[in-house]
């Protein structure tokens, strides 16, 4: 699978994704923040706002299993 991560600027970033099969997104942080499935229904991109100091790891998931994990790092 394909994922493309804009540059993070000031805790903002991008996240696009090429894979139609993907269904569900899940959003762990290194200070175990979660956002837990977000449904991502049609779309093909997750826009990231205000995120602190860290490590987040990205699941991409189909039919309830973690296809690609994708790790963003923020250091505003």
């Amino acid at each position: 699978m394909k994922v493309i991560t804009s540059s993070i600027n000031q805790g903002d970033a991008t996240v696009k994704w090429f894979d139609q099969s993907i269904d569900y997104i899940e959003i762990v942080s290194d200070n175990n923040q979660i956002m837990p499935s977000i449904p991502v229904l049609d779309a093909d991109a997750l826009h990231l706002h205000d995120l602190t100091n860290g490590v987040y790891l990205i699941h991409f998931k189909a039919k309830g299993k973690v296809l690609y994990t994708k790790e963003i790092t923020v250091q505003r």
